[in-house]
């Protein structure tokens, strides 16, 4: 990865709760490796901090708590320095997805990180969550961290339908995780036999789909011997099928989706399936937009 002049900043997003111990040990890797700038935001909510003053006014004053913010700013300060990361800390009276894109915008971090429990239900994302507003508004890549930690990702996956959204997460998966193995994965669908027959039908719909990815390629500016390192994997099927069986057959770590708002491959798979990739994947997934 090239080092820009001015340190990374990644934003790391904690509710402290266990499901986000993998995401901070993947937050506080990446930095450690692009030498950048972790910077971990939490919500509280601002019920509970008023509940806490009502409380606290009952109290004599020589019982007067510290306020409820105060609290959990040194409670998360205690488990970075007992993890050993190094981190700035902001705890702001807000919902956790405008805590975290207000916070992404004045700072500028190139990096939005947070985690998923493994035993979260299986379901789709859901308007109005967390997840859904950050991967819709979030100007930065949203990386949600399944998957514990045993170093630096090593297979990187970038799933496309050759769209500008997809190119632009190609672009962020060369710039992060050149160094990494990169697969680029397509499916293509099939709409039966014709005349030929089956095995035409499917030849011909893989021509299509090669010809699309070469033109992809050479249309992302990333230089042929950039181009020439990516492996492809182009097969008939449905991607929501495809990509989590792929995913555990060949080891991959982090899975990278293009998305343009609602549109590209996140609006495809969006409400399309019972079983979301952004929930389904069995790894860590990326969500990235094009600036």
């Amino acid at each position: 990865m090239t080092q820009s002049k001015d340190p990374i900043r990644l934003l790391l997003a904690s509710d402290m709760s266990a499901r986000c111990d993998r995401a901070l040990d993947r937050a506080a890797q990446l930095a450690q490796q692009w030498d950048g700038e972790l910077l971990v935001v939490h919500a509280v909510d601002p019920s509970a901090t008023a509940q806490a003053s009502r409380f606290a006014r009952t109290l004599p004053s020589w019982r007067q708590p510290e306020q409820w913010t105060a609290t959990v700013t040194r409670r998360l300060q205690s488990d970075l320095q007992e993890e050993g990361v190094s981190a700035q800390v902001q705890v702001v009276e807000d919902t956790p997805a405008s805590a975290v894109l207000d916070a992404a915008q004045q700072h500028h971090v190139a990096m939005i990180i947070g985690g998923i429990a493994k035993d979260d239900p299986i379901g789709r994302i859901q308007l109005g969550s967390t997840v859904d507003r950050l991967v819709r508004e979030a100007h930065a890549p949203v990386l949600t961290v399944r998957r514990r930690v045993h170093g630096p990702y090593r297979h990187v996956v970038l799933a496309t339908d050759f769209s500008p959204a997809s190119r632009a997460a190609l672009n962020t998966a060369v710039r992060w995780f050149g160094d990494c193995k990169l697969s680029l994965f397509h499916a293509y669908p099939s709409t039966g036999a014709g005349l030929g027959g089956e095995h035409l039908v499917e030849d011909t719909w893989r021509a299509v789909a090669a010809g699309q990815c070469d033109t992809f390629l050479k249309e992302s500016g990333l230089g042929t011997d950039v181009s020439l390192g990516i492996s492809l994997i182009l097969e008939r099927g449905h991607p929501e099928v495809l990509l989590p069986d792929y995913v555990r057959f060949a080891d991959v770590d982090l899975v990278i989706l293009g998305t343009n708002g609602r549109s590209g491959l996140l609006k495809a798979l969006l409400g399309s399936t019972a079983e979301n990739l952004l929930h389904t994947l069995d790894c860590d997934t990326m969500v990235v937009r094009p600036q």
